[in-house]
């Protein structure tokens, strides 16, 4: 089922898949998975930031990747370990608990050459029926800022 502008797509019932291009090398993209004043540049949806100094990330195996998300007076938490990395190719992550879920999901990146650029796949599951539009919302809203600042 298609659900948003040609790249987000639910690969089965809870389940996200968000393909997406960037005119950067995946060494870039990488970076800005990884790197905390980078990922300040554009994660979060529409209307929300994650301040720089409110970012941590142990970019390894067993470390974590953990913001907190700012839209006015309301704030979001979310935390994640990383299950596997593998520099400049692949991000693995387990969501901590998070309010209506009762399973954590995994957030898949995988970034591919393609020509001068990157093809990024993102998945993210399992959700739970009431989360997976606004997971997708969220992270397809957070992507298109992710290409403003790279390109793509």
């Amino acid at each position: 089922m298609r659900i948003c502008a040609k790249e987000t797509e639910m690969t089965d019932s809870r389940t996200v898949e968000i393909v997406r291009r960037f005119e950067a090398p995946p060494s870039e993209v990488f970076a800005a998975w990884t790197q905390p004043g980078r990922v300040a540049s554009w994660y979060g949806p529409e209307g929300w930031e994650a301040p720089a100094d409110r970012i941590t990330i142990e970019a390894r195996a067993g470390g974590r990747w953990q913001l907190t998300m700012i839209a006015g007076e309301r704030e979001m938490t979310i935390g994640y370990e990383i299950l596997e990395i593998d520099e400049p190719h692949l991000l693995v992550m387990r969501s901590d608990p998070m309010p209506g879920m009762d399973d954590p999901t995994v957030v898949r990146v995988e970034l591919s050459e393609d020509g001068a650029g990157t093809l990024l796949t993102l998945t993210d599951g399992p959700l739970p029926a009431a989360g997976r539009d606004p997971a997708a919302a969220g992270w397809a809203g957070a992507l298109d800022k992710l290409g403003r600042v790279l390109g793509g």
